[in-house]
């Protein structure tokens, strides 16, 4: 019967997880304008913390995800390890895997939390930086 505990236990605290004060978890959306001088991704998801949200630069692409992360809700810590910790839930509720394009400083970007919302700036490279002619050296 204590598996049984166990399992039950798990999964109520994802659901309490899920189901948090005022209604549940809420949608991230996504919106990607253009600027003079760079492109802007936001990223909103009324209720969710800052540190929720996750921009990740791998190699050309661009990793944006969120994760509601909760702790669980077991009381029997002390019973069975008076040293265990509570243990970690995390949720994803958003993941999008973009190509970062040639034109844009992939050096350069960078994210910013405002208003409940993250901004994530992609600087758009010169003209100049987009298009050169390459000299040929004659080796001989």
């Amino acid at each position: 019967m204590r598996a049984i505990d166990n399992v039950f236990s798990g999964t109520g605290g994802q659901i309490d997880l899920l189901n948090t004060l005022y209604g549940g978890s809420s949608m991230t959306t996504m919106n990607v304008d253009r600027e003079d001088d760079r492109l802007v991704i936001t990223l909103s998801a009324p209720g969710v913390s800052a540190n929720s949200f996750n921009v990740l630069i791998e190699g050309n692409k661009l990793v944006l995800y969120t994760l509601l992360v909760g702790e669980s809700a077991r009381q029997d810590y002390d019973i069975l390890d008076p040293d265990a910790q509570p243990q970690r839930l995390a949720v994803p509720m958003f993941l999008r895997v973009l190509d970062i394009p040639t034109f844009v400083d992939a050096e350069q970007i960078e994210a910013v939390h405002e208003d409940g919302r993250v901004m994530v700036y992609l600087p758009l490279n010169s003209e100049d930086q987009l298009h050169r002619r390459i000299d040929i050296k004659d080796l001989f």
